[in-house]
């Protein structure tokens, strides 16, 4: 239980309000053309926008970062323009224009871009538009809301092959050329246009009528087909969930290398990272279903219907991430759907303990990018779920249905989801989206549970914790008596309240929200034997999971008996088990240490998993750490499961850890799995020995997953070791590196390390990504508070402010002198 008592606030010293863009124009269709140089990273590209002014017009404005305009022309006739300071491009339109009248703008530019599209060596390009990053790569009106259809003719070598959104037009190879020309009739937002150029291979599906491609690296036919086998299936679930069928003709997703992203929408054209492709030994406890079903709803949910601008983002990311549980219930379990709920809400909350708790919908950031975070993601999803649970199935889909069928093809805001609810329900739910959406944090309930055997009633004593109003909620109550179970409504609305509930006699389980429906945190105490009852008989694995991980209190010989009994039946659940084992763990007697030990070969690898990490917490046990010495050695069928072992290992310290640990840098496994938990148990370790083969990971060349585990590890390690000015000038260089996520764990590196000298490097790399530019300021915030002199922190953030604010006035003066 916490309290929203933020770190810092969401908003930096430098934010500012945002709205949606005036609209002087509306964009009707654009057509692209670029010519690739791999050669010199580069592009020459050539981008006509059909447009139609809303008033009279005597210039037009494109969003253009660093391109080099070599010429414009406005309906066929030279026109002026003027680049100003690089992030706009202004057109003076000869004449001026009428209202309601239809024109073109055809610009010639060329351009190297550091955003918006990336050339993968001689490989691969790829483009990322989203949020304001096409504007890197073509001038364009780089708001969601300015829909319109596109055509993409891209031309690049003739050995590889491309795909952009909608139907393949015309494809022509003229020496050692190749021109491929996309056209998609329907409009869409220009973030959502896409471009990828590399050597692929096909594999095809079918979802009813709708062609469905995937386009993979050669030679990993079975890897991708592992992915995206299921694919038909959900997008014939999603089209029955929003009564809307496929909107966008044929559907095609392909693996990239080095994408910044998990995944990108793309209208028609889905772009996933590579990173996902997994063999058959990683299959067994690895799914990236999440990922595809994710990218795919957003086929409506942000494409079909896109968010007006950004503050409102969560109606794309909120709806794409709830589909996600939505395909669990579907394809997997109502179980599977709980838990991944349950670690949607851990990281949701993760961020507001960590970081800081906001409005959903939030107007004050320095750049759209900030809000793509757990609060729009997981918490827009949780804000989904409660919103389901409070309508009920048949009302929540029916008025889903009514929010896509009113505005497809169109723009978003909340009010509109909020007034199809209430069109196809009659139900207001203003003061929902006012607690969940528009006000920061969530409910935080404290809740005394004991049966009153005078009144014959369970008596639950409410308390809201949160700072602010109470919010009004409907919590669940179920009481086993005997061999009856019942549900109880309580309706919430005080900061404390007391319900009493009939019970004839002392029940076996009281299960406060069985489901954990609630987006809310539960603070719950009540007899540990309706703990140890629930458990081991709870009917939704949810509770036994909740049950587990509040028995982590109590070392009572029943306790861990109940705990042991669960975590070795193979008819429970797997996650359920997992927090049985992890209770053992933190319970750590000497019985807890026989069930894990008892337990180390249980046959689900995630549910094994959880073993291998409780038993890391036995620091310095020998038995358990010749036992894991044991079992490293010998390994294990999965790769996680491995890849614990070697933490476990450096956790415990067992002796002759170390030998195991570089043996088992050697071994391959999906994602780098066994050598990342090797590299993060050299920093358990604490042995200054380890500094050499992680130095040795952190090497060019070496795999991603291991090189970020390394830069981790350099940091906790640079003490132990005596390497801290070493490990400085080392993360610090690699704030510098060449992949994006590497970069990224540098950046948390610097944290980490906490030495107040990587403030200037981090002050002075040239991050072109929103996300390292925002971590950046974070870290340099989190030094400077760790320092011996954190007294001029104030000053320091009065100085950042003016300097922004200088910049602020400079560009404001060019823009009056223009």
């Amino acid at each position: 239980m916490h309290r929203i008592d933020e770190p810092h606030p969401f908003s930096l010293e430098t934010a500012k309000l945002h709205y949606a863009e005036d609209r002087p124009v509306v964009a009707d269709h654009l057509l692209l053309e670029l010519e690739l140089d791999f050669e010199k990273q580069s592009l020459a590209g050539v981008v006509t926008h059909s447009l139609v002014s809303v008033g009279a017009l005597k210039r037009v404005t494109f969003d253009a970062v660093n391109l080099d305009v070599r010429k414009v022309e406005v309906d066929g006739k030279p026109a002026e323009f003027d680049s100003g300071s690089g992030a706009q491009l202004h057109v003076l339109i000869p004449r001026g224009i009428k209202s309601r009248t239809e024109f073109t703008v055809r610009i010639s530019y060329r351009a190297s871009p550091q955003r918006g599209l990336y050339f993968i060596g001689n490989e691969q390009v790829w483009t990322q538009g989203q949020d304001i990053d096409s504007r890197h790569y073509f001038p364009c009106l780089d708001t969601p809301a300015q829909k319109c259809s596109s055509e993409v003719k891209a031309t690049f070598p003739k050995h590889m092959t491309s795909l952009s959104n909608g139907a393949l037009l015309k494809d022509t190879v003229k020496g050692d050329r190749r021109t491929m020309h996309w056209k998609l009739d329907a409009p869409h937002a220009p973030y959502l246009v896409t471009l990828v150029v590399g050597d692929f291979e096909v594999l095809e599906q079918k979802s009813g009528e709708t062609n469905v491609r995937t386009l993979y690296p050669r030679g990993r036919r079975e890897d991708a087909l592992r992915c995206v086998k299921r694919t038909p299936q959900m997008m014939a679930l999603f089209e029955r969930l929003t009564g809307q069928p496929y909107p966008w003709g044929d559907y095609a997703q392909i693996f990239v290398r080095e994408f910044i992203f998990g995944g990108m929408e793309n209208t028609s054209a889905t772009t996933l990272t590579d990173a996902v492709l997994h063999d058959e030994r990683a299959h067994q406890d690895y799914s990236a279903e999440f990922l595809i079903a994710h990218e795919l709803a957003h086929q409506w949910f942000g494409d079909l219907l896109t968010c007006r601008d950004w503050p409102h983002g969560w109606l794309n990311e909120g709806f794409a991430t709830y589909s996600e549980i939505l395909w669990k219930e579907e394809g997997e379990s109502l179980d599977e759907a709980d838990h991944q709920r349950k670690l949607d809400l851990e990281t949701y909350l993760d961020e507001v303990k960590e970081r800081y708790a906001r409005p959903i919908v939030a107007r004050k950031f320095d750049a759209p990018i900030d809000l793509f975070d757990r609060h729009l993601y997981e918490k827009g999803g949780l804000v989904l779920h409660e919103l389901r649970r409070r309508l009920g199935d048949e009302d929540f889909f029916s008025a889903v249905r009514e929010y896509v069928a009113a505005h497809a093809g169109g723009s978003v805001e909340t009010v509109d989801l909020s007034r199809a609810v209430e069109r196809t329900t009659g139900k207001n739910i203003d003061r929902f989206f006012d607690e969940y959406v528009h006000r920061a944090g969530h409910p935080q309930l404290k809740l005394d549970v004991t049966y009153d055997a005078a009144k014959k009633a369970v008596r639950i004593a409410l308390e809201q914790k949160q700072d602010g109003e109470p919010y009004a909620l409907t919590l669940p109550v179920q009481l086993t008596v005997g061999d009856k179970r019942v549900t109880h409504e309580l309706a919430v609305s005080r900061k404390e309240q007391t319900f009493f509930v009939e019970a004839s006699r002392e029940p076996s389980q009281c299960i406060i929200d069985a489901r954990r429906d609630l987006l809310a945190t539960l603070e719950i105490s009540k007899p540990m034997g309706w703990w140890r009852n629930e458990l081991q008989h709870a009917e939704v694995a949810r509770a036994r999971t909740e049950a587990a991980a509040m028995l982590a209190k109590d070392p009572a010989a029943a306790t861990v008996n109940a705990l042991a009994k669960v975590l070795s039946s193979e008819r429970v659940f797997w996650g359920s088990r997992a927090a049985c084992a992890k209770s053992l763990g933190q319970l750590r007697t000497p019985l807890a240490r026989l069930a894990l030990l008892s337990s180390l070969n249980v046959k689900h690898p995630k549910a094994r998993r959880a073993v291998v990490a409780a038993l890391g917490q036995f620091r310095e046990d020998t038995e358990v750490a010749e036992v894991l010495v044991g079992a490293a050695k010998a390994g294990d069928e999965s790769g996680f499961v491995e890849g614990e072992l070697a933490r476990a290992l450096g956790r415990v310290r067992a002796a002759g850890a170390f030998e195991v640990l570089l043996s088992m840098m050697n071994r391959t496994a999906f994602q780098d799995a066994v050598r990342v938990g090797a590299i993060d148990a050299f920093a358990e370790l604490r042995d200054p020995k380890g500094w050499k083969p992680v130095l040795a990971a952190l090497a060019k060349g070496q795999p991603v997953f291991g090189r970020r585990a390394a830069i981790a590890a350099i940091a906790k390690l640079a003490e132990p070791a005596d390497k801290k000015t070493e490990a400085v000038e080392l993360i610090g260089r690699h704030l510098r590196d060449e992949n994006f996520r590497v970069r990224l764990a540098a950046i948390d590196a610097a944290s980490t390390l906490g030495d107040e000298r990587l403030i200037g490097a981090l002050q002075s790399t040239p991050f072109t990504d929103g996300r390292e530019q925002r971590l950046a300021r974070e870290a340099v915030r989190s030094l400077r508070e760790k320092s011996p002199g954190n007294e001029l922190q104030s000053l320091r953030g009065e100085v950042d402010k003016l300097k922004a604010d200088v910049r602020a006035l400079q560009e404001k003066l060019e823009e009056k002198k223009r």
